[in-house]
């Protein structure tokens, strides 16, 4: 029986080289407004390229808990002018094992993740929707029809990154942090690192076809900010493997600086102004 003293020996496995496989759903892009975009990523990260990226998603085998979906949105960046990557600006989960998630990503490596109230995939046949709702409001719909991308011009770049039967690695940009209280009763951020996780993916099928996208904004989650230009293109996609097997601390991050893009990807509104908040019960 578990105790809240956890058997030594067990503590080599936490979060040992987690794994989300079995991946299947909806990856996309659209074309975006360049300085809007880069005006959301904070420094030393630059923007790479006016495009954002965002998938929805069924965590068939997570090695860390039950299976959940998954919605996110990030934009390229890159570090250094060498390093390039993903910088997610939120991921919202639901499902059996989403909150086992979203406090293994938040606590491993500073993810910006938050609890949806409900996220739908379905495929039927040559056509996919997905829809992502929190506190009653939906906040994204996507729909993809197998067949041509919608800009055709784009189709090499998102088929490199994801060739079949391949091993790839990928790296993600994050910021780690402790929250310290002061003793006037206030909390800051200290401590503040930029990280970079580092996964190694395995494709074993991808579909191209044609993105449609819808988002809309609330208090608490405005994804409508990232607003679609223009869609490039989307695919059903099925990763075999994905295994996390690295987190690299870059550098140090003043904490004033970087707090402001802190805030609106992992908590909601209510921690700064209580009558903002929205709920349902």
């Amino acid at each position: 029986m578990t105790s809240y003293v956890t058997d030594p020996k067990l503590i080599k496995q936490f979060l040992n080289n987690p794994s989300m496989n079995d991946q299947e759903g909806i990856a996309f892009a659209y074309a975006t407004d360049p300085e809007m975009l880069a005006k959301l990523i904070p420094a030393p990260l630059k923007l790479a390229a006016p495009i954002v990226m965002g998938y929805v998603v069924h965590m068939g085998k997570p090695s860390f808990g039950a299976p959940y979906l998954e919605q996110t949105l990030y934009a390229l960046v890159s570090y250094q002018d060498k390093m390039m990557g993903a910088y997610p600006f939120e991921l919202l989960l639901h499902g059996p094992g989403a909150e086992a998630a979203m406090v293994a990503g938040r606590e491993g490596a500073g993810i910006p993740k938050k609890l949806a109230d409900k996220i739908e995939l379905t495929r039927m046949g040559d056509t996919a929707h997905a829809a992502v709702r929190r506190h009653g409001q939906e906040l994204l719909a996507v729909d993809w029809a197998a067949g041509d991308i919608n800009d055709l011009s784009f189709l090499p770049q998102f088929a490199q990154m994801m060739p079949l039967n391949k091993p790839v690695e990928n790296t993600s940009f994050f910021f780690d942090y402790d929250v310290e209280q002061a003793e006037d009763g206030s909390n800051h951020f200290a401590n503040v690192q930029l990280v970079a996780t580092q996964m190694t993916s395995v494709t074993s099928s991808l579909e191209p076809g044609k993105l449609t996208l819808k988002l809309n904004s609330t208090e608490d989650d405005p994804l409508g900010e990232l607003k679609v230009l223009k869609p490039l293109g989307a695919g059903w996609y099925h990763f075999d493997t994905s295994v996390m097997h690295q987190t690299v601390k870059l550098a140090d991050v003043d904490a004033d600086a970087i707090a402001p893009y802190l805030i609106t990807g992992r908590y909601d509104q209510g921690i700064l102004k209580p009558q903002a908040t929205s709920y349902q019960i």
